[in-house]
């Protein structure tokens, strides 16, 4: 049997402060437009996952609680897979480039945690190479209601439309418009074509309607001049194929897990809250409860039904009148005071009764709830919620045994995506000109990091490890980070071997 949230939670949930946020554009035109096979399982679990992940309504996902601790959730994990630094390995001009020059103008460190995020809401991201009028390359992404994707049997994108921007016009007079501009990436004749168009955008404010992809886009003539020049500083031409500068589409996928749990085959990974929304839902059950346990909580008096009467009668024979009464204690309708009839009225002295508010047990549920809905989302609870952690003394090989399930996870994701994210990193190369090859590498969740670093001084003590990664590691430094290190500490070896050759001679 479904739990049913009662009345006035219900209105304090959905008022206009506490509500959670809606989509700003309304997703049923786009899950429409799905491929049967998919839609079942992206209008029921991927856009119920997305809606928790971002702290959004949508549908039934309503609760402002369980959304918040969803996002809660999914931000933190997010900083946990990027890590506090990106650094890229591989040629040393090419690794220069990238780090000192492209990265920064291409905005690439926000692109990469935007594409996490995407990934671990919805379950699949799309990354895509992007090049403006100067041929400048950058990566963008798209979440997975954002764009539909077409694939080969290793999951190739062999046709992809996407949602990409939204373009308005002000005139001076207040008269304004919006549209949507669609890029659509194709092979034709076995080369890799881009075609853009413009829809207008439709709906109401709030609750705009994405367009119809298979309908044709506005001829450019028929633009409004503001749009045309929006368009030309974009550099883009629309309703005409255009031929890609890539090796192929420039269109990749990343997922957070390997398979589908649902559909066999389909390049689709499951949300990291998948396994968790019954227990997010759990969430709102808690606090329903504690809700009414205040409620409960605010206590009775309980009085002879005498007292009131001769109460009244007394003031009745003064003059005043039942209506008259203004005292709020004494409405009939007050449940702050029970009245008792027995047959031994004045035999009965009011008494108070007070429920006990279980906070502590409560608090309980909750925290349970919190850890399972982390540890279901494939992560150590206090690895997200530190204040999970108990008070009992653990020794350093405990913790890091804890934390083992987010290293795991994190790992996995590297692992899965990476390799993905550097076939995009080496078109890029291509296209700045570079002949190089440069690779990614992500920061390693670090947990203990006491134990950690105690593990890397004896394997490069050892001579398992050498020095330029030791340094890179340890200091988490990036590629042209570590080189000044080692630059730096090879000038101060020199200038102590000199003043020991020249104290020698003396």
């Amino acid at each position: 049997m479904g739990f049913k949230i009662p009345e006035y939670l219900q209105q304090y949930l959905n008022t206009k402060d506490s509500a959670p946020l809606q989509f700003w554009v309304n997703n049923s035109q786009y899950y429409a437009g799905l491929a049967p096979y998919y839609i079942g399982y992206m209008n029921s679990t991927v856009r119920k996952c997305v809606a928790y992940a971002n702290g959004i309504k949508d549908g039934g996902i309503q609760s402002s609680v369980s959304t918040n601790v969803g996002y809660a959730i999914k931000k933190t994990a997010v900083k946990l897979i990027k890590g506090d630094k990106i650094i890229f390995n591989g040629d040393d001009i090419a690794c220069q480039f990238l780090d000192d020059i492209w990265s920064k103008k291409s905005k690439f460190n926000k692109v990469l945690e935007q594409a996490i995020d995407y990934t671990i809401s919805g379950g699949t991201c799309a990354i895509k190479i992007n090049t403006d009028r100067q041929g400048r390359s950058s990566i963008g992404a798209l979440r997975v209601d954002r764009y539909y994707a077409t694939t080969d049997d290793n999951e190739n994108v062999i046709d992809f439309v996407g949602f990409v921007n939204i373009l308005s016009r002000q005139k001076a007079s207040g008269d304004s418009g919006q549209y949507w501009l669609v890029e659509h990436r194709y092979y034709k004749d076995g080369r890799p074509k881009v075609e853009y168009k413009v829809h207008t955008k439709s709906g109401t404010a709030g609750a705009e309607v994405l367009p119809v992809i298979t309908q044709e886009g506005i001829p450019y003539k028929a633009l409004p001049e503001e749009m045309k020049d929006v368009i030309k500083r974009m550099g883009v031409k629309v309703n005409t194929p255009i031929t890609l500068p890539f090796s192929g589409l420039g269109v990749w996928l990343i997922k957070n897990t390997a398979t589908n749990s649902v559909i066999p085959g389909a390049p689709l990974g499951d949300p990291m809250l998948y396994a968790a929304d019954d227990l997010l839902f759990s969430l709102d059950t808690v606090l329903s409860g504690s809700i009414i346990d205040v409620l409960n909580g605010e206590g009775k008096i309980l009085v002879p039904a005498s007292f009131i009467r001769e109460i009244k009668n007394t003031l009745e024979q003064k003059g005043i009148k039942q209506s008259d009464m203004r005292v709020e204690k004494w409405r009939d309708d007050d449940d702050t005071l029970m009245y008792i009839s027995t047959e031994h009225d004045k035999d009965f002295p009011p008494q108070s009764v007070q429920f006990d508010i279980r906070s502590t047990a409560y608090r309980e549920m909750f925290e349970l709830y919190l850890r399972q809905i982390v540890a279901h989302s494939g992560f150590a609870p206090t690895s997200v919620f530190p204040f999970l952690a108990d008070n009992s003394a653990r020794t350093a090989t405990e913790v890091t045994a804890e934390e083992n399930l987010t290293r795991a996870t994190i790992q996995s994701f590297h692992a899965l995506n990476i390799p993905t994210i550097n076939e995009a990193l080496e078109e890029v190369l291509k296209i700045e000109g570079f002949k190089g090859r440069a690779t990614i590498q992500l920061s390693d969740y670090i947990g203990n990091k006491i134990q950690r670093d105690a593990n890397l001084r004896a394997n490069y003590e050892a001579g398992a490890l050498p020095q330029d990664t030791f340094i890179q590691k340890i200091n988490n430094l990036n590629f042209k980070e570590t080189n000044e290190y080692l630059e730096k500490i090879r000038a101060e070896q020199k200038e102590k071997d000199n003043l020991m050759l020249g104290g020698d001679l003396e």
